[in-house]
């Protein structure tokens, strides 16, 4: 047993040196990658939470065009500067707790009542068939390279 040889075990310096470099090639790439599809999943976050905040508002004026309270339904609509921001009872008065939390996060949005339309959207030249008012959301949201986005959903509304 006295010629047997004690191997020892462990790294040389060129083996040392090569992982270095090779984490130092792969690891930024790596990581750019982790950080660009972190900043993805952050934009599509954003987006569904805007489509949420503007179905929600579109689905509030949706039930106002419905209501039966005198001071709502369709011709409501007529006067959008009242319907929206009147001070107790408009719109924007009545979203202003349930959208409080996306607005805190940096979320906007408006409302715009279009006029009277056709159902294909255009003015008709019989005003009878001018029935529709177009009711579009604009909501405005912050993406994550800290730029912003705008996001528009319309509904076409009508007394019928």
């Amino acid at each position: 047993m006295k010629g047997l040889m004690r191997t020892s075990r462990g790294f040389t310096l060129i083996e040392v040196v090569v992982i270095v470099l090779v984490l130092a090639i792969a690891v930024p790439p790596t990581l750019e990658l982790l950080m660009s599809n972190a900043a993805s999943r952050a934009n599509t976050i954003n987006t569904s939470r805007a489509t949420l905040l503007a179905s929600s508002v579109l689905e509030c004026v949706i039930a106002d065009v419905a209501s039966g309270d005198a001071s709502l339904g369709f011709d409501a609509l007529t006067d959008s500067a009242v319907y929206l921001d009147a001070e107790t009872t408009g719109l924007y008065a009545r979203m202003a707790a349930p959208t409080q939390a996306l607005r805190d996060l940096g979320f906007t949005y408006e409302v715009e009542i279009g006029g009277l339309v056709s159902s294909d959207g255009s003015v008709s030249l019989d005003e009878d068939e001018n029935i529709f008012r177009t009711v579009t959301v604009l909501v405005g949201y912050p993406s994550s390279d800290g730029g912003s986005y705008s996001l528009p959903l319309s509904v076409m509304v009508s007394s019928l």
